[in-house]
């Protein structure tokens, strides 16, 4: 999985690209601790610098929430943590898995012609 952040650098704004390279098992335990425990509706401030934390944590410290902030687009913040939540549960990005389900329903509809 990868993020891709334009942080600025010298007052403009560069394209850095992050790898992660591996996830453990206790990144899927604080999943699950974050599920229990956050109300993804009515996510306060505070919870989601914690989940920014948990990025950055994620992919050994490559980036600092501030640089996550700072190089994400607003539209991305929520959808890549969540991504990233995907990814961390399944091994697999969003884009993996919507391909397999639509290749899974291309052959569904192939098996009932």
């Amino acid at each position: 999985m990868q993020i891709t952040l334009r942080p600025k650098v010298d007052g403009k704004r560069q394209e850095r690209i992050y790898t992660l390279e591996y996830a453990t098992g206790y990144h899927f335990r604080k999943v699950a601790e974050f599920d229990e425990k956050i109300d993804y509706s009515k996510i306060t401030i505070k919870e989601m610098d914690e989940l920014v934390g948990f990025v950055c944590d994620v992919f050994d410290d490559q980036f600092t929430v501030d640089e996550f902030y700072e190089g994400i687009p607003s539209h991305k913040v929520v959808s890549t943590i969540s991504d990233l939540f995907v990814y961390i549960r399944t091994g697999k990005t969003s884009e993996e898995l919507a391909k397999e389900f639509n290749e899974r329903l291309k052959e569904g509809n192939e098996q009932g012609k």
